[in-house]
């Protein structure tokens, strides 16, 4: 009897173990998930920045072009 009580209480300590376990990693997963969304987000704002920019450069380019052709 003690032996089943015992196999009992070792099954239940890596029960027990595992579902802790298991709820800690997918917390981690989840956490790595919203990261990997937060630093997309910025490389998107970055990506605004440089379209901006690169359309700020096309309009002076026009310019200079308008300025060398007259």
């Amino acid at each position: 009897m003690d032996a089943l009580f015992a196999a009992l209480g070792t099954f239940a300590a890596l029960a027990s173990f595992s579902l802790a376990l298991a709820l800690h990693l997918w917390r981690l997963r989840r956490n790595e998930i919203a990261h990997i969304y937060r630093r997309l987000e910025r490389i998107e704002e970055r990506l605004e920045g440089v379209e901006d920019d690169l359309a700020d450069v096309r309009e002076r380019i026009a310019r200079l072009e308008e300025k060398v052709s007259n």
